[in-house]
Parts: C-alpha cells; sequence; structure tokens
C-alpha cells in the first residue's frame, strides 16, 4: 500500500493546539485557490478562539503531511456558526433556525477539504462520517449537542443524506443558495437525531456507531480509487 493511502484522523480542540488550527486554515486556503474560491465563511481563522471547535485533521502516519480535515462548530453565545455568517444576509430566519440553548445545542461540520492528491480517495465521506460520530460523542458526554448542520454543493448532497441529514427546507429555495458565487449552490441539510441516525443509510449508520464505540482503532475504508488504511483516534486530547 502506497503510503499517501495510509493516514491518520485526529480530533484537537481549537483553543488547546493553535499549531493544528494553522495547519489546516493553511491547507483549506490553498484547495480553495486552487478551485478559484477566493473566501468562504468557513475559511476565516476567527474560530482559532472559539472553544466550541473541534478540529479533525488528515495527515500522514508521520504528522509531516496534513492531506485534509474538516471542522465541527458547537453553537455558543458569543459565536456565529459559519453557515450563520455565510447565509444570514441572504434568509435572516437562519438565526431563529439556528440558536443557542443551554439544553439543546446545536452545531455544524464545516471547512471540510482535502488535497488534489486525495481525490477519489473517498476522503470527504470519511471525514463526514468521523464529523457525525464525533458530535454523537459530544452528544454522550452530556453536552447536550442535539442537532448538527452542513452547507453542501450539489455533488455533496447526496454523501450527507447518506449519513442521515436531511435537507432544511424552511429557508432560502427550498434549502437552497445561491453561494458562494454567483455561479455555485449550496444546500443546507441537518441531523435533528443525533443518537440515533434513523435517517441514515444502514452501512454508514453502522461506519458511524462503530466509530463512536471504537473511537481509537485502525481501519480499512474502501474508496472509488481502492483501500485506504485509516488509523483513527477521535479522541479528543
Amino acid at each position: 500500500m502506497d503510503k499517501s493511502q495510509e493516514i491518520k484522523i485526529r480530533i484537537y480542540k481549537a483553543t488547546n493546539n493553535r499549531e493544528a488550527c494553522v495547519r489546516f486554515a493553511e491547507g483549506h486556503a490553498n484547495v480553495l485557490k486552487s478551485y478559484g474560491i477566493k473566501k468562504v465563511t468557513s475559511s476565516g481563522t476567527l474560530w482559532f478562539d472559539d472553544p466550541g471547535v473541534y478540529v479533525i485533521m488528515v495527515e500522514s502516519l508521520s504528522g509531516d503531511d496534513i492531506y485534509g480535515g474538516a471542522r465541527l462548530h458547537v453553537k455558543n453565545e458569543k459565536h456565529l456558526l459559519p453557515i450563520e455568517e455565510a447565509l444570514g444576509k441572504l434568509d435572516a430566519r437562519i438565526f431563529d433556525l439556528i440558536k443557542w440553548e443551554k439544553e439543546h445545542k446545536t452545531g455544524e461540520i464545516c471547512g471540510l477539504w482535502n488535497t488534489k492528491g486525495m481525490s477519489g480517495s473517498g476522503l470527504s465521506i470519511i471525514l463526514t462520517r468521523v464529523g457525525v460520530a464525533e458530535a454523537g460523542i459530544l452528544f454522550a458526554k452530556d453536552l447536550e449537542l442535539r442537532s448538527i448542520y452542513i452547507l453542501c454543493a450539489p455533488w455533496t448532497v447526496s454523501m450527507a443524506k447518506n449519513t442521515g441529514f436531511e435537507i432544511e427546507k424552511s429557508i432560502g429555495n427550498e434549502g437552497t443558495f445561491v453561494y458562494p458565487r454567483p455561479d455555485l449552490l449550496a444546500t443546507v441539510l441537518t441531523v435533528k437525531d443525533i443518537d440515533t441516525l434513523k435517517n441514515a443509510q444502514v452501512e454508514e449508520r453502522k461506519h458511524i456507531l462503530d466509530l463512536r464505540e471504537n473511537p481509537k482503532q485502525i481501519k480499512i475504508e474502501n474508496g472509488p480509487k481502492g483501500e485506504i488504511e485509516v488509523e483513527y483516534d477521535l479522541v479528543i486530547p
């Protein structure tokens, strides 16, 4: 197996690991630039100091190279979620939909990216699974995270649906927005049953629940371009 097909995935609390935040942000910005996208709200750096942010990093086994990542933001009183910042000017109903509640917290999976060299590896679905799994781990830790949102490009909507998300049709044009450029569309999806994931595809639900129950494991994942060995460590330091 090629070394680029052996990766590790770690979770960091943003406020506890500045170096991981910087590496993530640089990698994300470079990928966006390579596709001609100069700025999206999830690519900023204000989240570095947000205590509700958890960084999912995809690295080489040595830790020298970073291949991609995503973030899980837990809504709090002081910070808007990136999806609120992105869509608030387009539809103010987003603020009523996503509001901070002490006993029914919500969050967002955002900033999902991978290097072009990892295209076709299946990394996007792996990262989505990890985000949903980590949300479930936080739910189990009595953080009362009851729902999560995600903003998807058209080609990732079906992937999100497979992992339990449903289109949030109460905002935008049946959940769809012209964003982040006039020639691009984005769709808002949500999971409102973090604990059960009843709407997830059967196999995806098995994958996610397995990661929740066994957050440290080595697993062979099958992607479009073949097998990839993943060393998971979803325990937050």
